[in-house]
């Protein structure tokens, strides 16, 4: 295991303390879109709990994984300055720390895949890829965590199959790698479908097209953020000498993580409200058929819809926040 001094982990601590600072601001912003309409303050009628739920879990992940930092570092720099020898076992708070830190991936993931699948009608071949991904992200999760919680205790005899002496260790290298591709896949399968249906409605005129390039730009914007983070964290354990960069970008990918989520709310929220005006404690929509207008209730099945607030539909298909966990 890479060995840390204790400047590097109060340099840690510091920029997880900033970045998590960054989160909270946007977590508090994207709780107004959420539980209030979007004209005032009045509370929202009908509150979408698929985005809620999974942006209070990351933000209860994120502040647990800050405050144990905290603590991990009081204790380790209160041991520098007493001299007392380091010892080899796993603290029981790297081993929350790194459930916190992992499960918050994954849930970003998964929203990511289930938006993935509501947008291409429940395909489930479309997410085949990304999905088995996720699950062998579950499986090093679990393994890893296991790894952690013997080596917290006096328990030689163990089965421990991993090894930590090969970047970010044998079980977090490939999970890593995997959040990395389902992020590009997904996000890159959203988006190539969103530009489709833009090319569409340009020969239709049904649908101003710059709202669908406008989700385009956030979701490309919000891909961008996590991978700008994710992919140097990920190097960082392959580089000589760069031990120093590991927790450092480690406490500052978990707040961006979060903030990536949730800035494809508030984004979106936002653009509802320009140039629409609905009544008090609706949420407004914006319709992008790939045919000309039919009516709806002769030939429901034939029309595809794609909307910005979130709900759908049996024939209906969420795009605002297709990827709020890109």
């Amino acid at each position: 295991m890479t060995a840390y001094t204790y400047q590097d982990i109060i340099a840690a601590l510091f920029v997880g303390a900033l970045g998590t600072g960054m989160y909270l601001c946007t977590f508090a912003y994207a709780l107004r879109w959420l539980l209030f309409s979007d004209q005032g303050w009045k509370r929202r009628e009908k509150i979408n709990w698929k985005i809620l739920t999974p942006t209070f879990a990351m933000c209860t992940l994120t502040c647990t994984h800050v405050a144990l930092a905290a603590v991990t570092t009081v204790e380790w720099v209160t041991n520098v300055i007493n001299h007392v020898p380091p010892s080899n076992k796993v603290p029981w708070t790297q081993t929350v720390m790194c459930g916190c830190a992992n499960s918050t991936v994954l849930i970003a993931d998964a929203y990511l895949i289930y938006r993935c699948w509501i947008l291409f009608s429940r395909s489930v071949k479309t997410i085949i890829f990304p999905s088995l991904l996720w699950i062998g992200g579950v499986v090093c999760t679990v393994i890893q965590l296991y790894w952690q919680a013997i080596k917290g205790t006096d328990n030689t005899s163990a089965w421990t199959p991993v090894n930590m002496t090969v970047g970010p260790g044998s079980v977090l290298t490939p999970f890593w790698a995997s959040t990395i591709i389902i992020n590009l896949y997904t996000t890159g399968t959203i988006v190539y479908h969103i530009w489709w249906v833009t090319k569409e409605q340009r020969q239709m005129h049904a649908t101003p097209a710059h709202d669908l390039q406008f989700i385009i730009r956030v979701l490309l914007d919000s891909g961008m953020l996590y991978l700008f983070i994710t992919v140097p964290h990920f190097v960082a354990w392959w580089i000589p000498n760069g031990s120093g960069a590991i927790p450092v970008l480690a406490n500052f990918n978990l707040p961006v993580t979060g903030s990536a989520f949730n800035l494809i709310n508030i984004r979106t929220s936002q653009q509802r409200t320009i140039g629409d005006s609905v009544p008090a404690g609706d949420v407004s929509e914006l319709h992008f058929s790939s045919r000309p207008p039919i009516d709806l209730e002769k030939s429901v099945d034939d029309r595809q819809h794609i909307r910005i607030d979130g709900s759908e539909s049996e024939t209906s298909s969420t795009l605002g926040t297709a990827a709020a966990a890109a």
